[in-house]
């Protein structure tokens, strides 16, 4: 590594292998090497980058992938391999890092290396981009994955002057590699949640299952659809799907959240809402400090009031 550090760079998606390029340009300034394993059936420029490695391997696995980048890195000696965070890259990449003993962050937004050392830190993206971590690594090994559009640096151009040396790669997958046995389809609710301009969203506060019939009563003078927190779903069994980091993201008009607590794995799901309205019998919940409407009631109580009211006056939702 030393005084002229290389960065390797790997996505399936030849665009976002190039933005990668171009981050890891500006990251290296004047100095410095930046290394390619391309994509399968890919032509690359060869004036982008410095070294192109290119495999003729038919095995599109997460396995052969990290297998092929460590011997990429064992020729290259890397300070840094940069990922593209695709729904493989993010399979590639710990295997990477386990691999060649390296260090490991993901969604990445920005990084630096330390003039001389190498020494990699990384900003990096937490919770849908709700929170940022900052890692700063000893110099050594470092892998990093970024999504499209993550670092903001622009596409390199290709330089007349630089030919990249090109290398073939081969490596062979040691260990097991999963064997897929079937394939079922994700179960999913009948109604498509994204689309629903109100969403009710029941958390541990609703009790019983039959309890749903009081907020089915809610959703329904609201032409709204119902959904919950994760452990409703994956515990309790009462959906096939749940709101939040691991689960389904909506933007409604309004999000009327019912015993909800308000964990921000859950509060992903539901903070690009118009309107956050939130009913909890804990006046501390986290939940209030994320809602524009709070009230403070047992949701038992309050709903069948907010039922008659609605109907006694006999209001009707903006979209309906």
């Amino acid at each position: 590594m030393g005084d002229k550090p290389t960065i390797l760079i790997w996505s399936e998606h030849p665009a976002l292998a190039r933005e990668l390029v171009g981050a890891a340009r500006q990251a290296l300034g004047p100095g410095g090497d930046v290394a390619l394993l391309a994509p399968t059936g890919v032509a690359v420029d060869i004036r982008s980058v410095d070294v192109v490695f290119t495999t003729e391997s038919a095995d599109e696995s997460p396995e052969a992938w990290a297998a092929l980048l460590a011997a990429a890195v064992s020729q290259t000696e890397p300070a840094l391999v940069l990922v593209g965070a695709t729904k493989l890259g993010l399979q590639v990449a710990p295997r990477l890092a386990e691999r060649i003993g390296a260090g490991y962050a993901a969604w990445a937004t920005g990084f630096t290396l330390e003039a001389g050392t190498g020494a990699v830190a990384a900003r990096c993206s937490l919770y849908s981009g709700g929170a940022l971590a900052y890692h700063q690594f000893k110099p050594g090994r470092v892998v990093l994955t970024a999504a499209p559009g993550a670092l903001t640096a622009p596409a390199d151009a290709p330089s007349p002057e630089r030919i990249a040396r090109q290398s073939t790669l081969t490596a062979e997958v040691d260990g097991i590699a999963p064997t897929v046995i079937g394939v079922r389809p994700k179960a999913t609710s009948a109604a498509r949640l994204e689309e629903a301009h109100a969403v009710i969203d029941i958390g541990q506060g609703v009790k019983a299952e039959e309890d749903l019939a009081l907020i089915e009563s809610v959703a329904a003078l609201l032409d709204g659809q119902l959904a919950c927190t994760r452990p409703l779903s994956s515990d309790r069994d009462w959906f096939p799907e749940w709101l939040g980091l691991s689960g389904k993201k909506v933007a409604p008009e309004l999000s009327l959240l019912i015993g909800v607590s308000g964990a921000i794995q859950h509060i992903v799901g539901v903070r690009d809402s118009r309107v956050i309205a939130a009913v909890n019998n804990d006046e501390n919940a986290a939940i209030f400090a994320q809602a524009d409407v709070g009230v403070v009631a047992d949701l038992y109580a309050f709903l069948p009031v907010l039922v008659e009211r609605i109907k006694a006056r006999g209001m009707r939702p903006a979209w309906q």
